[in-house]
C-alpha cells in the first residue's frame, strides 16, 4: 500500500498548492472589488480594468484551481442516497464507475482547454479593450485544473480498485463528509 499512500500524499500536496492559489485569487477579487468600489464612490474614479481582471482571470483561476481539492474533500454536490445503504464493495464500485465517467469528461475538457491555450499562445490573441489582456493567460487555468482533477480521479479509481480487490471498507484517500481522511490504509 506504500505506492498508494505516497501517490495520495503527492497529489494532495499539489492540490494544497492549487487550493492556496485559489484562495489567493479569492482574496485578490475581494481586495480589487473593495478598492474599485472605494475609488468609484469616494473619488469618482473607478478602476477601469477591475472587471476584466476579475472575470477573465481571477474567477477562472479560482474555479479551476479549486476543482481537485474540492473532489478530494468531497465538497462537490453529489447524490448519495444509495451510497450509505450499500455494502462497501458496492459503494466502491459505484464510486469507481462515477470517477471513470467523470475522468472521461475531464479528459475532453483538458484536451479542448490545451488546444485553446496553444492556439491563443501561437496567435498571441488578446481581448479587445483598454488593456489588451492575453487570452492564453486565462485559458491556461483550464488544463491545469482539469489535469490535477484527472490525477485525483485516476488515483481514486486505482485506490477503489485496490479496496475492492482487498475487500476493504475504505480506500486510500477516502475522506468523510467533513473532509477528514477515513483511513490512510486499505
Amino acid at each position: 500500500m506504500k505506492p498508494l499512500q505516497s501517490t495520495h500524499r503527492f497529489i494532495s500536496a499539489l492540490e494544497t498548492v492549487c487550493g492556496w492559489a485559489a484562495s489567493a485569487c479569492l482574496f485578490a477579487i475581494m481586495v480589487t472589488v473593495f478598492v474599485d468600489v472605494g475609488m468609484r464612490y469616494l473619488l469618482n474614479s473607478p478602476l477601469g480594468w477591475s472587471y476584466d481582471l476579475i472575470s477573465l482571470y481571477l474567477m477562472v483561476a479560482l474555479f479551476f484551481l479549486a476543482l481537485s481539492v474540492t473532489q478530494r474533500d468531497r465538497h462537490h454536490v453529489r447524490v448519495d442516497i444509495l451510497l450509505g445503504r450499500v455494502s462497501p464493495p458496492a459503494r466502491h464500485a459505484m464510486e469507481l464507475i462515477g470517477n471513470l465517467l467523470t475522468a472521461l469528461v475531464m479528459l475532453a475538457i483538458f484536451y479542448q482547454g490545451s488546444s485553446k491555450v496553444m492556439d491563443s499562445w501561437q496567435t498571441q490573441a488578446v481581448i479587445a479593450g483598454p488593456i489588451p489582456w492575453p487570452t492564453w493567460l486565462t485559458a491556461v487555468f483550464v488544463p491545469i485544473g482539469t489535469a490535477l482533477l484527472l490525477l485525483r480521479l485516476l488515483f481514486s479509481v486505482w485506490a477503489l480498485a485496490v479496496a475492492i480487490a482487498n475487500r476493504s471498507a475504505t480506500a486510500v484517500g477516502e475522506s468523510n463528509d467533513a473532509g477528514r481522511p477515513l483511513s490512510t490504509e486499505s
